[in-house]
Formats: C-alpha cells, structure tokens, sequence
C-alpha cells in the first residue's frame, strides 16, 4: 500500500508539472495573439491553435508465410495499423502524443495503445521533459548496447523500425545543450518494464519454454515418476505471479549521459543504473530438493526476477573522408561480480561497432555494424544440478554472441522508389535473416510497398537464437496513407 501510495504521488506530480507547463505556454501564446489581433484591427488571431499539428498513417498490408515443411500450416494473413500523432510547438513549450493501433498494441499490449505522450519546457540552456518516452543512448544506427531505459517489444519480432518496437517508458528528462560542444542528460524512471513477447500465434518465442526446459533438465537428474514430473510442470504452469510486479519504486531507473567533441570526433560517455528487462530464475530449492531425492512442493517452484544491472558505457562517431564510423562499448556490472551465483546474471562486456558509405555507383548507400556481448567468468558453476540451470547456462558451452548486420540501400525514378535489403548473421548460433524491401511513392501521402523476410539457421535448430521462430518467412503487400 506504501509503494502504491508513492507511485500515485509521483504520477500526480508528473501530470501536474505537465499541466503546469502547457497552462503556462497556453497563456503566454493567447496573450501574444490576443494583443496581436487588437492592433491588426481585429483580424482572425490563429496564433495558438496553428502552433498544433496532426499527423496520421494508416496501413493495411496482407503477409503470407510460406517457409514450413507442411503445406497446411502455410498461411495468410491482414496486417492493418493506424498511428495518429498531435503535436504542438509553442514559445517554450513542445507538447507531443502519439496513439499506435495494430495487432501488436490491441491484442498483445494495450498499455501502448498510447505510444508516447510527453511535454518539453525550455529554460535558455536546459529542457526539461517528462512523460512517456522513448530515448535512444548511444551512436549506433538503429543498433545499441548501450539504449537500456526503453524494452523491446517483440511481438512481431524484428519486422517494425527500431523505434516503433520500443516500449515507451514514463521519465523525467533534463537536458542541459552548453554553448560550446557539450551537451549533458540526466534522465529518472518511478517504474519500469521488462521485455514484451506475444503469448500467442507465430511469434511466441522458444525462450518462453526456457524456463520449463531447464527444470526438465533438473528433474531427470532424480528418480521422479512421470505423475510427480507432470505435478511439477503443473504447479509451474498456474503460478500467475511468477513473473514480479515491476510497477514499484524499487524498480526505478536512473542515468547520466555526457556528449562532447574533440574535432571531428563526437564522444559519449554514460552511467546506467536500472535492471536486465529480461528475467532470470532462481531454482535453488528446486535443484536442492531434487539432488537430495525429495519430491518438490508449490513452495520450491523457481521464482523469477529482474536483476539488477549498472552499465558503463562509451560511445564515439567520427566522419572520415566518404566513411561515417560508430562505436559503442559496455561493461555490464551486476551482483554476481565473481560469477558463481548461478541465478544472477553475470558480468559480461558489450560492443558495437561499424560504418555507413555512399557507393559512387547510383545512390547505393551500404551500411554494416557488428555486435555482441561475452560473458566474464563463465566457469565459475560447476558440473553438477546448478550448472543447467544456471541464467548464462550455454548448452554448446559458447558464452559469447557476436553478429553482423548489413544493409544496403538505393533510390530509382527520381527517389520515389526506393530498394533495401538488410541481412543479419550470428557467428555462434549460426542465424541467418534476409529482409528486403522495394516501396514506391505513389502520390499525395500514397505508398506501396513488398517486403519479405527469410529466416534459417545453418547449424542445430536448437541452439537458434531463434528457435520457435524458423518456419516463419514471409513476403508481405502493404498499401499506406500518410498525412
């Protein structure tokens, strides 16, 4: 009652410093325009209301899958979305709202029916911000290891943009742009999210049966009978409450962002201190109970949680001649410093780390980045009921996941159209994915666009980092409208 108590009270304090805010540009604006329209000899004051500015899209496309080995499971379906946006600009207020319609906010995630819906206030050098937001940290493009305010949501997988498939987080923001070349952010979260996956349909990821997985491995370590092995796997299958509650203070996150130049060199330097958005288990009276034969009970099923997470990060971007070159680099710092707790994730350093270049050859524009993260002190869990079950556990003993990404892009008939094909490639896991794209401006806000995605693995299928998600390549008609 005390927590729900201090989330309303912050809540109420956000949306008054908003009202606040927009009350005072609100006055300061019909007051310029009312005296404006009194000198004019009363000519119409539009002034406030033409600082609005709707926006829209509106899509319907039509996606049939076609990669499975059974013809029947082949199938076809209507993609619709809708965005409306309204936006205002006033003397020293930004005032924004976005509302995104589809599949993937109706079914799957209502909460982000309201994609983001913020307030800026300008004080000469400073902007102060707060709402629900979506900040992007780091100079990667589209590609980040250090962006940890915001989850991803992937219930349509990798398919929308990149900041179309994050969850908008309700934040603080200070901004502070110096005259010089330093710019400063500080940025604070009352709660948080974790990461978001379908429940159903094609897009419910394997990582879902995680969990289930790994106490498998548990209990075939223990002369359980199927009855007592299916109890179990009952028992985890009603726990509703599983998963923690994450709408708490002690959920908060907070950061600093600095951002300056050494000539043509723009470096970032930042501190993160928040969570993993993705859950790990703690199983410890499971495995205790079974490595000493005894049948498990409700109170032994594994509980899960967000563990905590600091990140030190830095970031660099620098144009030489045609190349424009991004770098990215993170040390995730959690609990487990020596690596033996088994329920907590490790330690590990992230990295990022590419370039863009204009091809003299048409408009050809080729961009690749590579990425990826290596667990510290991987050895640390022995042989034994822990090791499998273990947040980092690897069945292929490979605690590393580095991948390339490559995109290269085109423009024909004077711009309105425009061809794409990125391709992603895990080294480890060996995953491979093909997305290209051809769309063509119409006219007035009209666009058409083909699309697919090709999706395989060349190693084990049960070491995909997809795995649950191989058999669902598709090619995909969208008709849009934008205002």
């Amino acid at each position: 009652m005390k927590i729900a108590k201090k989330i309303f009270i912050v809540s109420f304090i956000a949306l008054f410093s908003l009202a606040q805010i927009f009350a005072q540009d609100w006055d300061d604006d019909w007051g310029d325009d009312s005296a404006s329209s009194a000198s004019s000899g009363g000519e119409s004051a539009g002034g406030f209301w033409d600082k609005f500015k709707i926006s829209g899209d509106a899509s319907l496309g039509g996606r049939f899958y076609f990669d499975s080995d059974d013809a029947s499971e082949a199938e076809a379906r209507a993609i619709p979305e809708v965005e409306i946006g309204l936006d205002y600009e006033g003397s020293s207020t930004n005032f924004s709202a976005k509302i995104n319609l589809s599949e993937r906010t109706l079914l799957h995630n209502q909460i982000d029916i309201l994609d983001e819906f913020h307030a800026d206030l300008f004080l000469g050098d400073f902007v102060l911000s707060a709402g629900k937001m979506k900040v992007v940290w780091g100079k990667g493009d589209k590609l980040h290891v250090l962006d940890n305010f915001n989850a991803n949501d992937y219930t349509d997988f990798l398919i929308p943009d990149y900041l179309d498939r994050r969850a908008g987080e309700y934040m603080f923001r200070v901004q502070y742009n110096a005259p010089s070349v330093v710019r400063l952010e500080a940025i604070y979260t009352p709660v948080m999210r974790g990461e978001v996956y379908a429940e159903s349909g094609r897009w419910v990821p394997g990582k879902v049966n995680t969990l289930t997985n790994k106490v498998m491995n548990i209990v075939g370590k223990a002369p359980l009978n199927t009855m007592q092995v299916s109890d179990l796997i009952g028992m985890m299958q009603i726990q509703d409450n599983m998963y923690p509650n994450t709408n708490r203070l002690s959920y908060g996150q907070f950061g600093f962002y600095g951002n300056f130049s050494i000539g043509a060199v723009d470096l970032g330097v930042s501190y993160y201190n928040g969570r993993y958005k993705q859950v790990s288990a703690n199983m410890e009276s499971l495995a205790t109970k079974i490595a000493m034969q005894q049948q498990p009970t409700a109170s032994d099923i594994p509980t899960l949680e967000y563990d905590k997470l600091q990140v030190f990060g830095l970031d660099a971007q620098a144009a030489v001649g045609p190349f424009t070159l991004r770098a990215e680099l993170a040390y995730n710092l959690t609990k487990d410093i020596d690596g033996d707790d088994p329920w907590v994730h490790n330690n590990s350093i992230s990295y990022l780390a590419g370039f863009d270049v204009g091809i003299p050859l048409h408009n050809l524009n080729l961009n690749v980045q590579g990425t990826g993260n290596f667990v510290l002190k991987k050895d640390k869990i022995t042989d034994g009921p822990f090791k499998t079950a273990d947040t980092d556990y690897d069945s292929t003993g490979c605690y590393s996941n580095n991948k390339i990404v490559v995109q290269l892009k085109d423009t024909f008939y004077y711009e309105k159209v425009e061809a794409v094909v990125k391709a992603i490639y895990g080294f480890e896991k060996k995953d491979f994915v093909l997305m290209p794209e051809v769309s063509y401006k119409i006219r007035d806000g009209w666009k058409a666009k083909l699309s697919g995605l090709f999706i395989h693995n060349f190693g084990d299928d049960e070491d995909s980092e997809f795995d649950g998600w191989l058999d669902n390549s598709f090619i995909q008609l969208t008709v849009s409208y934008s205002l």
